[in-house]
């Protein structure tokens, strides 16, 4: 392994050991909450980008305090184009994930990726985005990247990119696998189906197939992200 790999697989291995204690230590999990609420933005955008995609459009984003969200999209078609759109949300955070642990191998890859993801949700926060909360919240986390990008030291941005990947590792081995196998899901207030229960209702078979299926795409994009940034492990 070359030499900047090795450093980029300490520092991932260290943003691992990091996500795995600060829930246990005090004010762990306040640390954490920003990072939970960039996976539920990510998760939504992923709907609301794929309906753009099936032809349909993307309305506005909400994200709440609670870190639930909602996407609001019209115009696609039922069947696939509808399943399409709910399969997207959920595999969104392991997607952005991989490419995260990918930006990491360099420094100027996860400056890069800082910068892309900053202007990004920015653009978001200004085109979709419509919840006061998911504004102020979504904006600042923008304008922070665009900082770190712009600012920190060699090493630092790699670290806080594998962070940001191995967090998006956490929330799709915690909280986004135990979505996946949840047919409704209460989300500001009110209780709809849940990603997995829109797509049995589009194609058939039940939500927890569905489950199963997008837990295994989910894992598998996370296995092939590593293996392609570290060869030789």
């Amino acid at each position: 392994m070359k030499p900047e790999q090795t450093n980029a697989l300490s520092l991932l291995i260290l943003a691992g050991v990091v996500t795995f204690f600060l829930p246990s230590i005090p004010y762990g999990y306040y640390i954490l909450w920003p990072f939970v609420i960039l996976t539920t933005f990510i998760h939504e955008m992923g709907h609301g980008l794929m309906a753009l995609a099936m032809g349909g459009s993307f309305v506005k984003l909400e994200i709440f305090s609670d870190a639930s969200g909602l996407a609001w999209y019209r115009g696609v078609d039922d069947g696939v184009p509808t399943a399409l759109v709910a399969a997207a949300g959920l595999l969104g955070p392991s997607t952005a994930g991989g490419f995260f642990i990918l930006a990491g191998r360099s420094s100027k890859g996860s400056s890069r990726a800082f910068l892309g993801l900053s202007i990004f949700m920015l653009l978001s926060a200004a085109i979709w985005i419509r919840s006061t909360f998911g504004l102020v919240a979504i904006s600042s986390m923008g304008l922070v990247f665009l900082l770190i990008s712009r600012r920190a030291e060699q090493g630092v941005h790699q670290f806080l990119i594998q962070f940001l990947g191995v967090q998006m590792l956490a929330e799709t081995l915690g909280r986004t696998m135990e979505y996946l196998f949840m047919g409704s899901v209460n989300v500001g207030g009110e209780t709809q189906h849940s990603d997995t229960g829109a797509i049995a209702q589009a194609v058939g078979g039940p939500y927890w197939m569905w489950g199963a299926i997008l837990a295994v795409m989910a894992v598998s994009i996370f296995v092939l992200s590593l293996r392609r940034a570290y060869r030789s492990i």
